[in-house]
């Protein structure tokens, strides 16, 4: 802050410098403005000064003034105290802040460091996770696809033994169709000459499997024995149905019911009537 008070100067008794106004603590009574009249007082006689040494009015000198009423409260009749103007920055704390810096400098380039490193090994990490992955997915589809040979290789397998099953039970039913064939013809070519018993087991039935009562006699079974290809392949169907008619008419085989004993008459009759029933169908 500039002062306002010089120091009186010992130039000659006849100089025009003025002298500075004599400032009196009595105030006319109701002239509020009193403390400004010393301000500008003081700048008067400090423009003055400045005009008789040929100087030109100084920036400072305004700064300064508008600084006292910027400072000033006219209602408490008092300046407030300016804000502390700051210290130069002493060489050494200059220094001790770069240091500080340059410290802190070196600790973020260790962090990036660090960083850096940290990154590349979880990179590398999971590099050895994703080729590890890809190794295990690998073995998995392996051993999918070698299962799903094997499941293929067993389902051919199965399929070449059910046909191999399949060919071994056609050639039991061929052979049992021959077999129940030839003894049907010869049952029935011996059966007028025959003075045996004939019970429901003793006679020769329209059927592959002899049966067991006349449940077992059905018109599948009578179709499968009279038609089939392995037998009477020199006679069409209509003459394989007449053929069993001229034995199976009820009138006919009435002949053969005197040998049938008495427990197994009805029986024999009925097998007997469903044949007949099922040959009239079949024509």
């Amino acid at each position: 802050m500039t002062h306002i008070h010089r120091s009186q100067s010992t130039s000659a008794p006849n100089s025009r410098r003025p002298r500075p106004p004599h400032h009196s603590h009595s105030h006319p009574a109701g002239d509020a403005d009193a403390p400004w009249r010393h301000v500008v007082q003081t700048y008067t006689w400090v423009t003055d000064d400045e005009l008789m040494k040929g100087r030109k009015s100084g920036q400072k000198t305004e700064n300064w003034v508008k600084e006292q009423q910027h400072y000033y409260n006219p209602k408490a009749g008092t300046y407030s105290s300016p804000p502390a103007r700051p210290a130069k920055v002493r060489r050494e704390d200059w220094e001790e802040t770069i240091h500080v810096y340059g410290v802190e400098a070196d600790l973020w380039i260790q962090q990036e460091e660090r960083a850096r490193r940290v990154a590349h090994e979880r990179e590398k990490a999971r590099l050895r996770i994703h080729n590890e992955l890809r190794r295990i997915e690998a073995r998995f589809q392996q051993k999918r696809e070698d299962e799903k040979k094997e499941r293929e290789e067993a389902r051919r397998k199965a399929a070449a033994e059910l046909r191999e099953k399949e060919a071994r039970d056609r050639a039991k039913l061929e052979k049992l169709i021959l077999k129940a064939w030839a003894n049907y013809e010869s049952r029935w070519s011996s059966l007028a000459s025959s003075k045996e018993e004939l019970d429901f087991k003793r006679i020769p039935w329209t059927v592959i499997v002899p049966p067991r009562n006349t449940a077992d006699i059905t018109r599948d079974a009578i179709v499968a024995f009279l038609f089939s290809n392995l037998h009477s392949q020199t006679q069409t169907r209509k003459e394989r149905i007449r053929a069993a008619q001229l034995r199976w008419h009820p009138d006919r085989f009435r002949r053969f019911l005197g040998r049938v004993p008495e427990n197994d008459k009805a029986a024999v009759e009925e097998g007997v009537g469903i044949i007949a029933r099922c040959l009239n169908e079949l024509r």
